[in-house]
């Protein structure tokens, strides 16, 4: 979770820790399950170390959470939280709501690119998906070999298991909303 905040990484260590002990698992046991090194589980629950989305979705399939729950506040409070920061200011991405269902899940982020951002993604396991709403500006979105360029009032949905990035090509500020989608298969 490069360039993430200090507090989503404090929520993130007792949320982890939280759920891993409600497993009944050990940090190794946690570790060999999600293929995540203990080095790595010690340094999150310590709070020390950034992560990407595709670790924290891996840890929170084994310990049967959502990638929500390992982020909020401890309280379960709804409000947004600041998951993402980019390397240029105005650059962040915030999840707004998400919901859990035995089928799978479903999130509502809203991502904000400053002129000349990229974020590259990990690919996702089979099911995922992103519908996204661009608000303001103009994204480019890269699904493996295939460019889409969205502006506007324009809306797209792609799975995720393959490589993709989001790139504001423009000199404006980007604004999009960002559903995912993901169902067990």
């Amino acid at each position: 979770m490069t360039g993430s905040s200090l507090e989503v990484l404090q929520h993130l260590s007792g949320n982890l820790r939280a759920a891993r002990v409600a497993q009944g698992l050990s940090q190794q046991a946690l570790a060999d399950a999600s293929g995540v090194s203990r080095r790595m589980l010690v340094n999150l629950e310590g709070g020390d170390a950034n992560v990407s989305f595709a670790t924290l979705d891996r840890l929170a399939r084994v310990l049967g959470v959502t990638f929500a729950e390992l982020i909020r506040p401890a309280t379960g409070e709804a409000a947004p939280v600041l998951a993402w920061r980019g390397t240029k200011d105005g650059s962040h991405a915030s999840l707004l709501q998400s919901h859990r269902m035995a089928t799978g899940a479903f999130e509502l982020w809203e991502w904000r690119l400053a002129a000349g951002e990229r974020y590259d993604a990990t690919v996702d396991p089979k099911g995922f998906h992103e519908m996204l709403y661009i608000a303001d500006g103009t994204l480019t979105l890269k699904v493996g070999r295939k460019r889409v360029d969205l502006t506007a009032g324009r809306s797209h949905l792609f799975a995720t298991d393959t490589g993709y990035s989001y790139w504001n090509e423009g000199d404006v500020p980007c604004v999009f909303l960002k559903n995912v989608i993901a169902f067990e298969v």
